[in-house]
């Protein structure tokens, strides 16, 4: 699966740092997100999707 967490976030317009507090995880977190070096549990996921404005299936590609 390949991430658009970052597609999603730049296209918004919102800084890394915002989206990583408002989600209540660590930016380092957020970056690996993007990366895909890790994937979020789902209360991440779903807490991430809810401050980019997206369902949790929008935030990964197949």
């Amino acid at each position: 699966m390949k991430p658009r967490i970052k597609d999603i976030r730049v296209s918004k317009g919102l800084m890394q740092i915002y989206v990583a507090k408002e989600a209540k995880i660590s930016q380092q977190q957020l970056s690996d997100y993007e990366r895909g070096r890790t994937f979020p549990r789902i209360d991440k996921a779903y807490r991430l999707a809810k401050v980019l404005g997206v369902e949790v299936g929008d935030l990964y590609e197949d």
